[in-house]
């Protein structure tokens, strides 16, 4: 196995990335375990639950991670994606001052769901952050009837809290991703219909995970000219920190030629050479590498083997950060075939903290 290949890699990136990357990721929202209450004001007195005032959060909410020398997550943000959804669905009343009549008002906000922001903040080595976020309602409609009148509806999207300090968690088990954040922030309201304004405050903690996709390979090998397809498998956790390989190699290739991998951020389906890249532009390559094999050349036995935790780690590409998904094929020659060459079908994978 070979590494010789990085100092390539590195020229090419240096002309093609960011000098700063992050990584996307997406946190799958654990409803039983983001519990929250609401309370609110208004012009015609506290608003209370009708008949409760607590709700949790369902659905997902996006985080960037900067990475940082060795430090896998040395920073973050909240870019305002993914939609975290309120359920259930809000009831609440503005009771009478006098008890035994009916509310003065009650108000019904459906289909609400929330996306959160913040700008890039430092992560502590124990996980902890503190964040300015700011929540967007992404939907929602709130009918206000007040006692004695007819419904009116406002559509709450685009509506945003105030930006706010939380302090929350960012921890790594293995190569999953746990997200703790504490959310206390404060909605502004206003019904021109009814004249009634007011404030909705949330108070909980939403708790998330994102968990390692599993690598796979995908797309079509070309049939070399000995009548061989070429066979692509991969071995390892793709990893910021893991000091173990991940390997991609190609097996059934011609024995004692030249091949190289190379790879992307995106998939594709082109016809290329005479069989197809799986890769989309821009693509970066390795050095070359003896498929090794059969001394005469004549056969299928030769291999190719990329360990690419070891470019990962190397940090010469600022595009392989951690939540990067990649995509990667091997080239190799086939003097025989007409367009001289052959290609593998290709891994795709994602790469841990």
């Amino acid at each position: 196995m070979t590494h010789a290949w990085l100092p390539r890699i590195a020229a090419l990136a240096a002309l093609a990335l960011p000098a700063l990357a992050q990584g996307e990721f997406t946190f799958n929202i654990n409803q039983s375990q983001s519990n929250f209450t609401w309370t609110g004001t208004s012009t015609l007195g506290p608003i209370v639950g009708n008949p409760s005032n607590a709700f949790q959060l369902a659905g997902t909410a996006g985080m960037r991670i900067y990475p940082l020398g060795n430090d896998a997550i040395a920073s973050a943000d909240f870019p305002g994606t993914g939609s975290a959804a309120v359920v259930p669905n809000i009831r609440g009343k503005i009771n009478n001052v006098l008890p035994f009549l009916p509310p003065l008002a009650t108000i019904a906000i459906d289909n609400l769901a929330m996306k959160f922001s913040a700008p890039q903040f430092t992560v502590a080595p124990n996980g902890s952050f503190t964040a300015t976020v700011t929540a967007t309602y992404l939907s929602g409609v709130a009918t206000i009837t007040p006692l004695g009148q007819a419904p009116t509806t406002t559509n709450l999207t685009g509506q945003q809290s105030a930006p706010t300090p939380q302090t929350g968690t960012l921890t790594q088990v293995g190569t999953t991703l746990n997200l703790v954040m504490p959310v206390n922030t404060t909605f502004p309201f206003n019904d021109p219909a009814s004249g009634v304004t007011g404030t909705f405050s949330v108070a909980g903690t939403m708790r998330g995970s994102w968990a390692l996709p599993a690598a796979g390979t995908y797309c079509t090998a070309k049939v070399n000219s000995l009548g061989c397809t070429p066979a692509l498998a991969f071995t390892g956790t793709p990893s910021w920190t893991n000091g173990l390989p991940f390997v991609v190699s190609a097996s059934n290739v011609l024995s004692q030629k030249t091949g190289l991998a190379f790879y992307g951020y995106a998939p594709s389906s082109a016809p290329f050479q005479g069989g197809i890249k799986c890769v989309a532009p821009p693509t970066f390559r390795t050095v070359n590498q003896s498929s090794g094999g059969s001394a005469s050349g004549a056969d299928c036995t030769g291999t190719y083997s990329f360990d690419f935790n070891a470019l990962i780690s190397s940090q010469v590409d600022p595009g392989l950060v951690p939540g990067r998904k990649v995509y990667a094929q091997i080239w190799s020659r086939d003097p025989a075939s007409p367009s001289l060459t052959g290609l593998t079908n290709a891994v795709q994978f994602t790469i841990a903290p």
